[in-house]
């Protein structure tokens, strides 16, 4: 299995810390957000995307790895 590295700073720099946020694959650009997950995640099945990546934003910068 390959390992991929993707920089989300772009799509995560106007969320606010602590959000968790849903993030399309194909299309790579942020779906939804909010503080409960599963909110999150039901708003961005109601929008079309069946399996968006969740993340949750740090509250500070630094790395994440999935």
């Amino acid at each position: 299995m390959a390992t991929t590295i993707a920089d989300l700073s772009d799509l995560l720099k106007d969320i606010p810390a602590g959000a968790w946020v849903a993030i399309s694959e194909r299309q790579h650009k942020t779906i939804a957000f909010g503080v409960d997950a599963r909110a999150v995640l039901n708003e961005a099945k109601e929008k079309g995307e069946q399996l968006p990546l969740m993340v949750r934003v740090p509250d500070r910068n630094t790395a994440m790895f999935l």
